[in-house]
C-alpha cells in the first residue's frame, strides 16, 4: 500500500500531492535515528545514581500504526563509566524510531543502556500517552501507561524507592 492508498483508506479527499515527500522525509528522519551509533562513554570515579528525567518519546505501536509518545526516565549507578547527557536521549530516539510496544521500548533501552555501561543498577520508567486509546475504542485522552525495567541493585526495596521518589520528584534538588 503506497501513501495515497493510505490517505484514501483513512476517508481523506484531494490527496496533496506534497503528502508523499512529507511521509518520506518523515521516514528517512527515523531511519537517520535508528541507525545512530556514536555514544560516547566517559570515566568516572562517581558510584552514586544518576538520574535522567522527562526524555522526550515518540513512537508508533504495532498494533494500530498510531502515535504513542510521552516520557522516559532513567537512572543507574555507575561503574567507572557514565554515557555523555545527550546520548539518553539519542538511545531512546534509536529504539523507539520503529512500530513497537511501550513494555518492548522499556526492556530494550535497559537492555542497551545494561550492555553499553554495565552499570551496577539500572532503572527505566516510561509514562506514555496512546492514541489509539483516544482515537479509537475507548476514546479516552486521561489514561498514561507506565512501565519500568529494574535491574542489578534497582531491584533493591531501597533503592527502587529512591529512583522512583526522584522520578516522582523532579525538583527534588531545587
Amino acid at each position: 500500500m503506497n501513501v495515497k492508498e493510505y490517505f484514501d483508506l483513512l476517508g481523506g479527499k484531494d490527496f496533496p500531492e506534497e503528502t508523499q515527500s512529507r511521509v518520506m522525509n518523515f521516514s528517512k528522519e527515523l531511519e537517520t535515528k535508528r541507525n545512530y551509533d556514536r555514544f560516547t562513554i566517559f570515566d568516572t570515579k562517581n558510584d552514586e545514581m544518576i538520574v535522567i528525567n522527562k526524555i522526550k518519546l515518540f513512537s508508533f505501536c504495532e498494533h494500530h500504526l498510531l502515535p504513542f509518545f510521552g516520557y522516559c526516565y532513567i537512572g543507574y549507578i555507575p561503574t567507572g563509566k557514565i554515557l555523555g547527557l545527550s546520548k539518553f536521549q539519542r538511545a531512546v530516539d534509536k529504539i523507539c524510531s520503529k512500530p513497537t510496544l511501550q513494555e518492548n521500548i522499556t526492556e530494550e533501552i535497559a537492555s542497551f543502556l545494561d550492555d553499553l555501561l554495565h552499570p551496577l543498577g539500572l532503572g527505566v520508567a516510561l509514562s506514555c500517552v496512546h492514541t489509539c486509546m483516544f482515537g479509537r475504542g475507548i476514546n479516552t485522552s486521561t489514561i498514561t501507561v507506565n512501565s519500568q525495567v529494574l535491574k542489578g541493585r534497582f531491584r533493591n526495596e531501597e533503592v527502587k524507592t529512591e529512583f522512583l521518589m526522584r522520578i516522582k520528584n523532579e525538583d527534588l534538588f531545587r
